[in-house]
């Protein structure tokens, strides 16, 4: 079973993303992607970064103020949470049990970037407390 939506992340935004969970290291990442879901594609307009109150590198926990002032900037926008990330610092970007957990809602993206290798790899799931599924997701190609 997929998703309600295919998540589409422009190039600019899915750097930055990667950037973001690179700046963080050794710590865990986490932010938000949100835009508007049209024609079954949630087609992300904004990256909006959090803090990581735990500051760990097996868990992450968003910072209340850098939730509040994401929650703002998405209001102002007229924008939805399409997607949750987060890096995991050592591992494969699969979800832990812990994620499972607190999964954020089922109706969003969660994209976990992982850092174990060379190259970011990235994956998206559609995750609840008893069960993780892939999600369709991609990087739009360049408008040039």
């Amino acid at each position: 079973m997929s998703g309600p939506f295919q998540l589409v992340i422009p190039p600019a935004i899915y750097d930055a993303m990667l950037a973001h969970a690179r700046a963080e290291l050794p710590a865990e990442c986490c932010g938000l992607l949100a835009g508007t879901i049209e024609a079954g594609a949630g087609r992300v307009r904004q990256h909006l970064p959090l803090v990581n109150a735990l500051t760990s590198p097996t868990e992450y926990e968003s910072e209340p103020r850098s939730m509040f002032t994401a929650h703002k900037a998405m209001r102002a926008a007229g924008t939805d949470i399409l997607a949750v990330y987060h890096s995991h610092p050592t591992s494969d970007p699969v979800p832990s049990r812990r994620d499972r957990e607190r999964s954020y809602d089922d109706q969003v993206v969660n994209l976990i970037i992982g850092l174990g290798r060379a190259e970011p790899e990235v994956r998206g799931w559609w995750l609840a407390a008893d069960q993780a599924r892939e999600a369709a997701w991609e990087v739009e190609a360049d408008q040039q």
